[in-house]
């Protein structure tokens, strides 16, 4: 046994010595070729680009053979020992895959010996070539098998054994780990537990600042790399201080001095990484010190009450075997320079506008792109855009726009976890695990530098990114937009994200910090309110001042940038902590409409298109008041509710039913509600000043018209509104960008919300502007089929890749929502599924839409409040412009990761055909009954 551990000791340092000495050879025949070709620019000629290319491919070749023969030799001088004396690694890269393989051959080779003893036996048809059987000992079993197969089988046993031991020893050392990791949850649980007591305050200090440490740890280890990075770039540093002779020699003649006009871009980030230095340092000694402090609190009552000793020695026992398990690890997966990060960046997102632009299917594309930053910077670090890439011959650039279409050009949307699976982007599961681990405490944490900017939060809270920056469709064409908005609501105080001095610019607050390479500027709009003035010096967490509106918070960021020394815009979201992309994708559904609402939605557009307004702001506005009214002027807000909130045929025309507040049609809530909203637009009479309910009831009465007439409310939003927003109303009509981000404006200025539904108003109104586009060629009442490119958007979506048609509707009238779930249902061959387990069918009196969930409980059905993909969801009424009597009902066909849900459904606005539609999340008047096969 001690002569197999020295044999695996002396292989595991062969092998790293191996791998080692491939790496260093790799590297210095790099640098080697390096010096043969001339540096990036245009000193470099095409055919030496692709000859250095061709070399370092080479190069790379040499040193994978390399790793590959350092593994053989590895594997062959381990391939005896015991396995208890390899590590898990080993033995599953190693030789559990070497056993499997002798496993697969010697069950190969017993087959082809089964094969050629079968062929040599005598047909029993016929009798005469047979040969007179001799008897045989009962005793004497494996004379009737030959030698050959005799020995295969005995090979199969033996690499059975093999693979068998080689598991049981792999399971034994993972238990192990979790033994490990037990005892460190056990011991992190009596900390807490004891901890409680008020008499061990000391040690609940000790507790927290023992995690402290460990943050401060993983630090200190980054600083560490840095530092030896900057040691070993020492001399390249001083080469290049001195290699701009010419340069330098035209400066001091100009009188500039002896200088380099460009600074390297090594110094800023040696700068922000000592500013991160000296913040952190400082706030680790606080700790410590207020750690020291605490625990001679908790050493004293401990010396006082000798009973809690047995229980302080098994925790600091558990403490130290914690601290020894604890693994040091890097901080931060960004490693690209926050420059070439934002052109990145920026480059995805006119990939998406030029996409939303072009695309015949009608989806506006808002890509996750903080994943791919994420990847991209773990696979290739500190790389640029137009740089060629290692291998494929390609650049960084054109890479990422493939890595666009891999993502969004399929039959649906994925996501980057969705693309590890896939060769061209593998991840090893240790890799995604490494991956989630970096991104557990935010995506950009190398680069955070600003503070959250709402008063009551911390740097814990996430913040809601409800406009990125980048890209964006205005005017048919992708424009660039340099600010991103963060959800807030009217009167949200906001705190100075950093140090700096103040400047004012109307209503917007510019703070500005550090000088020539390390300033930077902040801009915050519409939150001047007098808490701040000119010149102002503040600190981060300063009340600097507070939102106007529900619009939420328009941030920009500048920086300086090496090249040009002066400041550009970046993104604000790498630079805040927990910034959250709230847009999404918007996928239209198959674009069909029926009933009433098509009818008026044909009269507003007619009328909206006489004043002068672009097509995408018209599908704008009809995607905002689908979700609010249904096109419907005769709606009142809560009018689905029992009465007296409720309505009934004598409410439209009573003022006082019309003229309910927040309170009491919401059970004490939204007191900021004076009268409820009415119309199209739900204009309300709200606590800051707006009086816009009651503007359209003196602007019906002035007519001598009915507040619900639908020509009076499109003359109402023109003449007789807030002047603030028809002026508005009329600088919008001009606009031409995507219906999608144009249904968000609508939203934020002219409905005065910056987020309610908004998932659902984007969808809506990329369907309107598909209607409008088509020239609403569809029948009134809902009669036309579904459109081919329209479904192919959802296609790849429906469950089980399932188009819907063709299933029993079970006696439902023909069209009604409850006919289409039932022939779902059966199309699919679906059950409900019981709480026990078992597979329960739909009855034919299943009821109303409404009634579907509790009908499916009274069954021995599982229900609940999430969606799930095969559920049946089951609307109340009135929730969703449903009809208050009956409901709705629909089939859940998938749900999407960020918890929004594709739903099926027929009778959608009087439409009998299936239509699609995607809901942002669930809500009060949702309920879901699940299924099985």
């Amino acid at each position: 046994m001690k002569e197999d551990k020295k044999l695996v000791k002396q292989a595991r340092q062969n092998f790293r010595s191996n791998l080692k000495s491939a790496r260093m050879h790799y590297r210095k025949e790099v640098r080697t070729l390096r010096q043969t070709v001339p540096k990036k620019g245009r000193f470099r000629k095409p055919a030496q680009n692709s000859l250095f290319q061709d070399k370092k491919i080479e190069l790379k070749g040499n040193l994978l053979s390399s790793q590959k023969e350092a593994e053989e030799k590895f594997l062959k001088e381990i391939t005896y020992v015991s396995p208890r004396l390899l590590k898990v690694k080993e033995i599953k890269n190693y030789r559990l895959p070497q056993a499997q393989e002798r496993l697969r051959t010697a069950r190969k080779h017993l087959s082809e010996v089964r094969l050629s003893e079968k062929q040599k036996a005598v047909n029993p048809k016929f009798t005469f070539q047979k040969e007179r059987p001799s008897l045989k000992s009962r005793f004497q079993f494996h004379q009737e098998k030959s030698f050959d197969r005799l020995s295969a089988e005995k090979e199969v046993s033996s690499a059975k054994r093999e693979v068998k031991q080689l598991k049981k020893v792999q399971k034994t050392e993972k238990n192990s780990t979790k033994v490990k990791v037990g005892l460190g949850f056990a011991a992190s649980e009596s900390l807490d537990l004891v901890a409680q007591d008020d008499d061990l305050d000391g040690l609940r200090t000790l507790k927290d600042t023992i995690l402290k440490v460990r943050r401060y740890g993983k630090f200190t280890y980054q600083a560490g790399k840095v530092v030896v990075k900057s040691g070993q770039t020492g001399v390249r540093f001083t080469k290049t201080k001195f290699s701009h002779g010419k340069e330098r020699f035209q400066n001091f003649k100009k009188g500039k001095g002896f200088t380099h006009q460009k600074p390297l871009k090594s110094r800023r980030r040696y700068q922000t990484f000592l500013k991160h230095a000296r913040k952190h340092s400082l706030a680790g000694i606080k700790g410590i010190a207020q750690a020291i402090k605490g625990s001679m609190t908790f050493f004293s009552v401990l010396a006082g009450n000798p009973l809690t000793w047995i229980v302080s020695g098994i925790l600091l026992i558990l403490l130290l075997m914690m601290s020894f398990f604890m693994s040091v690890s890097g901080s931060s997966v960004i490693q690209q320079d926050e420059m070439e990060l934002t052109k990145a960046y920026t480059h995805m997102t006119w990939e998406d506008a030029e996409h939303t632009r072009t695309n015949e299917k009608g989806i506006t594309f808002y890509t996750k792109i903080d994943e791919v930053m994420v990847y991209m910077n773990h696979q290739y670090q500190d790389y640029q855009l137009d740089d060629f890439m290692e291998t494929g011959g390609t650049t960084y650039k054109v890479f990422l726009s493939q890595v666009w279409t891999d993502l969004n050009g399929g039959d649906s949307i994925k996501s980057m976890s969705d693309l590890y699976k896939e060769p061209a982007y593998k991840l090893s599961d240790e890799d995604q695990e490494e991956l989630k681990e970096l991104t557990e405490e935010g995506n950009y944490l190398a680069l955070q530098e600003l503070d959250n900017p709402f008063q009551g939060q911390t740097d814990e809270d996430s913040l809601n990114m409800t406009y990125r920056y980048g890209y964006e469709v205005i005017d048919e064409k992708p424009t660039l937009h340099h600010h991103i908005i963060l959800e807030a609501k009217e009167g949200q105080v906001i705190v100075a994200p950093m140090d700096g001095k103040v400047s004012l610019d109307g209503e917007n607050v510019i703070l500005t910090s550090g000088k020539g390479v390390n300033k930077t500027k902040l801009t915050l709009f519409g939150i001047h309110s007098g808490r701040v003035s000119e010149n102002q010096q503040v600190l981060a967490g300063d009340i600097i001042g507070e939102t106007k509106d529900g619009t939420g918070l328009k941030v920009t960021y500048q920086k300086v940038d090496d090249d040009t020394d002066k400041l550009v815009y970046v993104n604000p979201a790498f630079y805040f902590p927990k910034v959250i992309q709230v847009q999404t994708t918007i996928l239209p559904t198959i674009g069909q409409f029926g009933g009433d609402e098509f009818e008026r939605a044909k009269a507003i557009y007619d009328y909206l298109k006489s004043k002068g307004a672009t097509n995408q702001a018209i599908a704008a506005i009809l995607g905002n008041w689908s979700v609010e009214s249904s096109i419907n002027p005769k709606r009142a807000e809560g009018d689905y509710l029992s009465p007296p909130i409720g309505a009934t045929d004598g409410s439209w025309d009573d003022e006082g039913w019309l003229s309910l507040n927040g309170p009491t049609i919401y059970n004490g809530r939204y007191p900021n509600i004076l009268k409820r909203g009415l119309g199209l637009g739900q204009w309300t009479d709200t606590a800051d000043g707006s009086r816009r309910h009651t503007l359209l009831l003196e602007y019906a009465k002035g007519k001598h018209q009915k507040w619900y007439d639908l020509g009076l409310q499109l003359d109402f939003m023109l003449h007789g509104d807030s002047p603030y927003y028809t002026n508005w109303l009329k600088d919008f009509f001009k606009n031409t960008g995507s219906p999608a981000s144009l249904a968000q404006l609508f939203l934020i200025y002219w409905e005065g919300n910056s987020g309610d539904k908004l998932l659902e108003r984007q969808t809506r109104a990329s369907e309107w502007y598909y209607q409008i586009e088509k020239g609403f060629s569809q029948p009134n009442g809902g009669t036309a089929q579904s459109d081919p490119k329209a479904l192919e958007a959802v296609r790849g979506d429906l469950f089980e890749n399932s188009i819907p048609g063709g299933g029993d509707g079970m006696g439902y009238a023909y069209g009604q929502c409850t006919w289409g779930v039932a022939a779902r249902i059966n199309q699919l061959g679906l059950k409900l599924k019981g709480k026990n387990g078992e597979k329960i069918p739909i009855i034919s009196t299943m009821g109303n839409g409404q009634d579907w969930v509790r009908t499916a409980a009274s069954l021995g059905g599982e229900t609940g409040t999430s969606p799930q993909a095969g559920a049946i969801l089951s609307f109340a009424g009135g929730g969703h412009g449903t009809p208050t009597e009956y409901g709705h009902v629909a089939f859940v066909e998938k749900v999407y990761p960020d918890g929004s849900f594709l739903i099926s459904e027929t009778n959608y606005n009087g439409n009998p055909n299936y239509t699609f539609r995607k809901l942002s999340g669930v809500d009060s008047s949702l309920s879901f009954a699940y299924t099985t096969k």
